[in-house]
């Protein structure tokens, strides 16, 4: 065919043969031969496929199969210039699904047409075409999942790279800490279907809790703005006992040893009569600045409904940092850790008590899960 685009466009439009679909088979022969010798230049000629001009999908009516391209202006990353006329996607598709001896091909939903494309090649050479199996997409709510979106961002720098935590590629949500089994079980759940899945991020979360709760010990975190109070009726040195999980008491505790009687705490855990520190006991809020130590009885606690906080002791504290995905946005919560969070592995999955889960990316920085 040697009309225009927009030639080839009003044909389709209006449902009528394109007069080169008239011509017969010599002359069709002869402009093929000249597609290949080079003798059109880049759009004068095109090669289609004869299907239906009536066809209810106007991008199905005669669609085009191969195409000449100057490969001199744009060569070929692998060939160069070697050859000017290169088959459309459709085409390639149907001959190498056919040549590789393919039965099942699973695609997007949006691939829909291009299947009915495809099996005129199957028809017209008389091969028996593979079964079609459509999916629609599965969209996470809230998160960035666009092709183009993420490459525009990444050329602005906007993200950093393909695992910024905005995002929701597999990478991403693999650095946020979220398990291949809660994906699994996503996928699983929600099953091929023709038609697009929207899937709430707190169903996502939902799955990888079941699977991380068991696996992620507990720490303690302060976030900032943080208080140094001291611990009066306690006589240095101190030493508290955090029980690694609460499910799994196998797990032991671990011991942090104060030589002095100052700790620090949230600022905003301060604003109670009273509360429980987890590992020390329950103590009475003086002032801003102290505690005082009423009994280490677990059933006062719960009679008083004291709340169990975390804290971080004044000599040994580590600087931490949370980094939190919101939106196109991240958050940073900067704050004090317990001392053995120094020996966790990049990469190690916890829960900051009262926090939620997080894992650790860097030395010192954690990526936030979800509560």
């Amino acid at each position: 065919c040697t009309h225009s685009q927009e030639e080839i466009k009003k044909f389709r439009d209006q449902g009528i043969p394109d007069p080169c679909s008239q011509l017969p088979v010599e002359e069709h022969m002869e402009r093929w031969e000249k597609m290949l010798s080079g003798e059109y230049p880049e759009g004068a000629a095109v090669l289609r496929i004869k299907t239906d001009p009536a066809h209810p999908n106007p991008s199905v009516r005669d669609w085009i199969a191969f195409r000449v391209l100057d490969t001199e202006k744009s060569p070929h990353p692998l060939v160069g210039s070697k050859y000017i006329v290169w088959p459309t996607y459709n085409f390639a598709c149907a001959v190498d699904d056919h040549m590789l001896g393919v039965t099942h091909v699973l695609r997007g939903e949006e691939h829909a047409v291009n299947t009915l494309k495809q099996n005129y090649i199957y028809e017209h050479m008389g091969w028996k075409p593979p079964i079609s199996i459509h999916f629609g997409r599965m969209n996470l709510e809230g998160m960035i999942l666009s092709k183009s979106v993420i490459k525009r961002g990444l050329d602005k720098k906007l993200y950093a790279s393909y695992d910024d935590i905005r995002l929701g590629t597999l990478a991403a949500l693999r650095r946020r800490g979220i398990l291949p089994e809660a994906i699994w079980d996503i996928v699983l759940e929600v099953g091929i279907k023709s038609s697009t899945a929207k899937i709430s991020i707190e169903k996502l979360h939902a799955f990888n809790r079941k699977y991380l709760e068991p696996r992620a010990n507990r720490y303690m975190f302060v976030p900032e703005p943080v208080r140094k109070v001291e611990l009066v009726g306690l006589q240095p040195p101190i030493t508290a006992e955090v029980i690694v999980h609460p499910s799994f008491p196998e797990r032991g505790k671990r011991k942090i040893t104060l030589s002095q009687p100052f700790i620090y705490v949230s600022e905003k855990d301060l604003e109670d009569k009273a509360l429980r520190l987890m590992g020390l006991g329950n103590f009475e809020v003086v002032d801003g600045s102290s505690l005082r130590f009423l009994n280490n009885d677990i059933v006062f606690a719960k009679e008083k409904k004291l709340q169990i906080i975390q804290w971080a002791p004044v000599e040994t504290s580590v600087k931490a940092t949370i980094l939190k995905a919101e939106g196109n946005t991240i958050q940073r919560i900067d704050g004090l850790a317990e001392p053995s969070t120094s020996d966790l592995k990049i990469g190690e999955q916890i829960q900051f008590v009262r926090i939620g889960y997080v894992k650790k990316d860097q030395e010192n920085t954690y990526i936030y899960t979800h509560d």
